[in-house]
């Protein structure tokens, strides 16, 4: 007889965390041959399109239910948004890609889930332009990355397995084309808590504009940059942020993040991009520099499934080992300002 799930429960694997070990190990070999001339870059998502600044402005009409962490009715929170492309190595926009936006709220009041940042005062969200991941645990996204990181015959022997199949449809669907990274719509895919045990939710953002951009006929290899700095030289864009809540802890697992959820989606914010100039050297290596995480939270927005536990460590080692080649350090922004 198969365990009945429960609301905002999660279910650990006993072997989860020997294969996010084997995954920061096989990153690490990646970045190491990807960049052996320094410059370290990200595992995942290294192309930025671009860091730009934004208000988070919670809805002054939340009802109570809905009034959870930093979701407090009025308030309004500085930003910084990066957009970028997820391909471990950089490559043409013109390229079918994943795109992610990754949103870093500042200003937030309360000890913070990692350890070594607890005084830390900002919130990230962390957003791909699909709605589902392409792995259900841990130890298939292992084996994924193995067979990347290993050379031809690695992968080969991956794409022959029938087991693997699903994997890879699915990857193969979440790469499309994209306009104008301002004007789509992206999910978290994964879960997070909402305040009590028993509710969890995952987040969405839409822009208000959808798909206003013709696409390029004739594009360069950085016109999403470009498409992006147009539209902020004229106008500021508003994008819904929302959340989905589990409604049924059946169809709606929190552990198998290839599972779309069918809850409807509920905004609870705004996030306003301003009008700004921001492609400009010094703001472009401002964003590399950055790091976000999901973990980058207070207790009531805690990640939860396999995935989100995976990148606590994951992206915490591999961030500190990218900036350590780069002879930085990881420093949370406080606001708007961007240090030399």
């Amino acid at each position: 007889m198969s365990q009945k799930l429960e609301l905002g429960k999660e279910y650990l694997p006993k072997d989860e965390n020997s294969y996010t070990d084997k995954i920061i190990a096989g990153l690490r070999k990646h970045l190491e041959k990807s960049y052996s001339d320094g410059n370290f870059m990200r595992a995942f998502h290294p192309k930025i399109v671009g860091v730009v600044k934004a208000e988070f402005i919670v809805a002054s009409d939340l009802p109570k239910e809905l009034q959870v962490g930093i979701f407090q009715p009025g308030k309004t929170y500085q930003a910084w948004v990066r957009f970028s492309n997820a391909k471990r190595n950089p490559q043409s926009d013109k390229k079918k890609d994943l795109r992610g936006m990754a949103i870093k709220v500042m200003g937030v009041e309360g000890e913070k889930l990692l350890e070594t940042e607890k005084e830390a005062t900002t919130q990230d969200f962390l957003l791909i332009t699909h709605p589902i991941l392409q792995t259900d645990t841990v130890k298939s996204f292992q084996k994924g990355i193995a067979s990347l990181v290993n050379g031809p015959f690695a992968l080969l022997f991956y794409a022959l397995n029938p087991k693997n199949w699903g994997t890879i449809r699915r990857s193969i669907q979440s790469l499309k084309k994209f306009s104008n990274l301002l004007e789509t719509q992206y999910w978290s895919t994964t879960a997070y808590r909402f305040g009590a045990e028993n509710r969890a939710v995952k987040y969405s953002t839409r822009a208000q504009i959808m798909n206003k951009t013709p696409y390029p006929v004739n594009p360069s290899d950085d016109f999403l940059r470009e498409n992006m700095v147009k539209s902020l030289n004229e106008q500021e864009v508003l994008f819904d942020f929302m959340v989905q809540f589990q409604e049924n802890a059946e169809t709606m697992p929190i552990e198998d993040p290839t599972v779309e959820w069918s809850s409807p989606f509920v905004k609870l914010a705004t996030i306003k991009i301003l009008k700004q100039v921001f492609d400009a050297p010094k703001q472009r290596a401002f964003g590399q520099n950055l790091a976000y995480t999901p973990w980058h939270c207070i207790a009531p927005h805690r990640p939860i499934g396999g995935a989100n536990r995976a990148r606590k460590k994951a992206y915490e080692v591999l961030s500190a080992f990218r900036l350590g080649k780069n002879g930085l350090k990881s420093v949370e922004p406080t606001d708007w300002g961007i240090e030399n």
